[in-house]
């Protein structure tokens, strides 16, 4: 939609779809994508995907096996196999994030037709012809961004979350979605907001409204452009509304956030890695105990940190430091004035020539002036105009609710 505050590059759009609905209709391409795909699901019991016949394949035409199975959507079906739905719901959501999360190579196409179970609850792929895969930035910056976002799970501290904020952002950044120069302290501010609201809806809270709570900060973002849409994502929202309406359908609890959380954090967890047994005994008694590096490292490093507030605060003392300050508050108000200033520098002009017009005696200086008053009495008009935009705009990010909103 227009008005989510992100620009779109629909050229890159046009592009990407383009260059993806022409791969479809090669079967040798389709072929290879197959195989990909089977490669990267291989440990994956529960996920099958037919074999290719590359000796009778073509271009043209793609031989595959035939594998028995059925729309995830037939729940008269799967309920007379005695299949769990909760269980097939969260494969569905696991592996749609390892497409996106882990592999970074995913189905753009997963509707119920190319997504099946078998009589034995395994997931049956099926027409690789849209597959699409993720830049390395792009692919890097999510995963940082998964991972900031589900790290300290819903309980998380503020302190946790504020940091775990300036990650998400840095991840954002590096995918190439938040522009670089773009004000960080009011991206991380809305980070912040976004994250704890997340925490709080996976433990079934509310939050505080999000235009009462950042109002400006947001509005002053949407309006600068500093979030970016790349092309990719296209598919990837295809993608997750496919995966989504499946989920809903088989499980009315389905939610993909909190489905989510199992998995990035066993993500997290072999990203890590463990260079001996004992590293990895160790880590498992820190979860056990709370007793972590961090911890450690906390009470070491404290000294330093010590020694790095008081050069700050000596640094206060001789006036060699220097602190940024903004004020969205009052960058607002002086643009409004200007908008202002300019609808009554042009109504005074027209009041001016208007007066002249009055006074003047020949035709052609009467004709002159009355064509200069009507052209800044409408430059006042939209001026005006402006200003009322600007108000209008400025209501809706300041005020606790959208206009339309039912009153408690």
């Amino acid at each position: 939609p227009k008005t989510d505050g992100a620009d779109r590059d629909w050229v890159s759009i046009y592009e990407e779809s383009e260059r993806l609905l022409y791969l479809e209709i090669d079967y040798l391409n389709e072929a290879d994508n197959t195989e990909r795909f089977a490669k990267d699901f291989r440990d994956v019991d529960y996920v099958r995907v037919p074999t290719v016949y590359r000796e009778i394949s073509t271009p043209r035409v793609l031989t595959m096996e035939f594998v028995d199975s059925f729309k995830l959507t037939d729940l008269n079906r799967i309920d007379e196999l005695g299949l769990d739905r909760e269980v097939l719901a969260k494969r569905v959501a696991d592996a749609f994030l390892r497409q996106i999360v882990e592999t970074g190579y995913f189905h753009c196409d997963p509707h119920p037709g190319n997504m099946c179970v078998d009589s034995k609850g395994n997931l049956v792929f099926y027409d690789f012809g849209m597959m699409d895969e993720l830049r390395p930035n792009v692919r890097s910056g999510f995963r940082k961004f998964c991972t900031a976002l589900f790290a300290g799970g819903p309980m998380i501290a503020d302190l946790d979350l504020a940091t775990n904020a300036k990650s998400l952002v840095d991840g954002v950044e590096e995918a190439g979605v938040l522009a670089r120069g773009a004000d960080r302290l009011a991206v991380e501010k809305l980070a912040r907001y976004f994250m704890r609201a997340f925490k709080n809806n996976q433990l079934g809270k509310s939050s505080e409204g999000v235009k009462k709570a950042v109002g400006v900060d947001l509005q002053t973002l949407t309006e600068s452009d500093v979030f970016r849409f790349p092309s990719t994502f296209t598919f990837v929202s295809r993608s997750f509304a496919s995966i989504d309406g499946i989920g809903k359908g088989l499980d009315p609890k389905y939610d993909l956030g909190k489905l989510a959380q199992p998995f990035i954090e066993r993500f997290t967890e072999v990203q890590k890695g463990y260079g001996s047994e004992g590293e990895k005994q160790f880590r498992t008694f820190s979860k056990a105990t709370g007793l972590n590096l961090g911890d450690i490292n906390t009470a070491v490093t404290s000294p330093r940190r010590i020694a790095y507030v008081e050069e700050t605060l000596r640094a206060m003392e001789d006036g060699s430091l220097k602190i940024r300050v903004r004020s969205l508050e009052n960058e607002k108000a002086l643009e409004r004035m200007a908008l202002t200033q300019g609808r009554e520098r042009n109504i005074l002009l027209l009041s001016v020539l208007l007066n002249a017009a009055s006074l003047a005696t020949g035709p052609i200086l009467r004709v002159g002036t009355m064509a200069g008053a009507a052209y800044f009495g409408f430059q006042a008009f939209m001026d005006n105009a402006k200003v009322a935009k600007f108000d209008k705009t400025q209501a809706k990010f300041v005020a606790t609710k959208f206009e339309g909103d039912e009153e408690d």
